[in-house]
């Protein structure tokens, strides 16, 4: 369920504004220390300043949930709120994103670590980029959950139940949402 206040802790909270564009023009001053703690050499401050919101975000159905709450946020004027999951490799991190409007059409989107939980499973995993043909999983960007032999759980689970890929290593993993995640968890407005 979603928050229906907004983000009043800034202290655990990450944040960017995009322009009318969509274009990143600025991080709050945690993020490059978020990012190296999670492997983001790549997303640093320098290294996304100026560029377009669209090209970090991994597959088309969470891009469509993405850019729907970003434009909730300009056409309401109003935040929009989300919980969404964003697992470390050690740890299951319940998080909350608010896509607060400002002005001119830019918009700043804030993630909020609600709580975390250890990954009782450690399965490297890594996105998907090339065409080769691998076996591979889709995972929810929204819960963290996974589909493995077509049922959608969490990894502990689908490990436990020998439903992953055991000769791969990373996992190959494929963004998008999870059926329960469009039906139940739309973008709240």
């Amino acid at each position: 369920m979603a928050s229906s206040e907004p983000v009043r802790e800034q202290a655990n909270c990450l944040s960017y504004t995009i322009d009318a564009a969509d274009t990143i023009v600025a991080v709050s001053g945690l993020w490059d220390d978020f990012a190296r703690d999670n492997d983001g050499e790549s997303i640093v401050a320098e290294k996304i300043m100026g560029q377009k919101l669209d090209q970090f975000i991994h597959g088309d159905e969470t891009l469509m949930f993405v850019r729907t709450m970003i434009m909730s946020a300009r056409v309401l004027q109003r935040p929009v709120y989300r919980p969404y999951r964003c697992d470390s490799p050690k740890l299951k991190r319940f998080m909350e994103m608010t896509v607060q409007p400002r002005s001119e059409g830019s918009v700043e989107v804030m993630h909020r670590e609600l709580r975390c939980e250890p990954i009782a499973c450690k399965i490297p995993m890594a996105a998907e980029s090339s065409g080769a043909h691998v076996p591979f999983v889709k995972r929810c960007s929204l819960c963290n959950r996974i589909r493995a032999e077509g049922v959608w759980s969490e990894i502990d689970e689908a490990a436990e139940a020998k439903r992953l890929p055991a000769e791969v290593a990373p996992l190959k993993v494929i963004y998008g949402v999870c059926p329960d995640c469009l039906a139940s968890r739309g973008v709240v407005l």
